[in-house]
């Protein structure tokens, strides 16, 4: 089989969409300004789509807190590796412990956020399981329709749950 190599420089062309989202103010604008992407190449397989995946120095608590205080699901389970899932099944993210010398993910370099319902009724549970709240819900730039709550993994990792208020 041939290799076939290319030189695609990546950051003009991170530059001419950025140049569209500058440039377009109506939907026209984008319709006659947005070029199509090429083919999608991925072709999934049948256990799970997307996961997202960071290190931890202690994996016992981060395992702990998400199984015993948050209630998520392990997908897969082992004492070097879990992903875990919701019960939808619609999400999945996981985390493995440092070894031999490996640096852990910082904190600050990933978030783990979704959008639910009901985020302050939610938050009001996740303190009473004795998780610090980082950030008490409220509106999201001035912005009454969506609020924004947060907390941190054992490890440092921010969660935030995010919520679309319905209008009055």
């Amino acid at each position: 089989m041939e290799t076939v190599e290319t030189e695609v420089n990546v950051k003009e062309l991170g530059e001419a969409r950025l140049e569209v989202a500058r440039q377009a103010k109506t939907r026209e604008d984008w319709d006659r300004m947005w070029k199509e992407s090429p083919e999608f190449l991925f072709s999934f397989g049948t256990c799970w789509r997307q996961c997202i995946e960071y290190k931890v120095d202690d994996f016992a608590s981060e395992v702990g807190f998400f199984i015993d205080v948050l209630g998520f699901v392990p997908n897969a389970f082992d004492q070097d590796y879990a992903m875990f899932t919701g019960p939808d099944r619609n999400f999945f993210f996981s985390l493995v412990p440092t070894d031999g010398g490996e640096s852990p993910t910082p904190p600050d370099a990933i978030k783990l956020e979704f959008m639910i319902s009901d985020l302050e009724e939610t938050m009001r549970k996740i303190e009473k399981r004795g998780v610090d709240i980082e950030e008490q819900p409220g509106p999201v730039h001035g912005n009454d329709m969506l609020i924004r709550g947060g907390f941190r993994t054992p490890n440092g990792i921010a969660v935030k749950l995010w919520e679309f208020k319905k209008g009055d």
